[in-house]
């Protein structure tokens, strides 16, 4: 448990990660939208799309905001966990 603790609550690496993961972000949303919206297909891109935005956002925050680049972090892997539930539990709703 200390290890995730450090992983998950170290200081913001800084600008350059976090713009990095913005445009992840901003890619995979684009995508979502073409794929999602316009063919039906899955909504995969969404569910990573939005991890990816919010470690962009926990990576830009300043480094004494320590607890809230944490918060951020689990939610973005909430998400991805959340999404991998919905897929092995209730295949149909991700795959319409």
């Amino acid at each position: 448990m200390k290890i995730v603790r450090q992983i998950l609550f170290r200081e913001p690496d800084g600008g350059r990660k976090g713009l990095f993961n913005s445009g992840l972000s901003f890619i995979c949303l684009l995508t979502w939208v073409y794929t999602g919206v316009i063919l039906d297909s899955s909504h995969l891109f969404l569910f990573i799309g939005l991890a990816f935005g919010l470690s962009g956002i926990a990576e830009s925050l300043p480094s004494s905001r320590r607890r809230s680049a944490g918060a951020l972090r689990t939610l973005a892997v909430s998400i991805l966990v959340v999404y991998l539930g919905l897929l092995t539990s209730a295949p149909e709703l991700v795959f319409e």
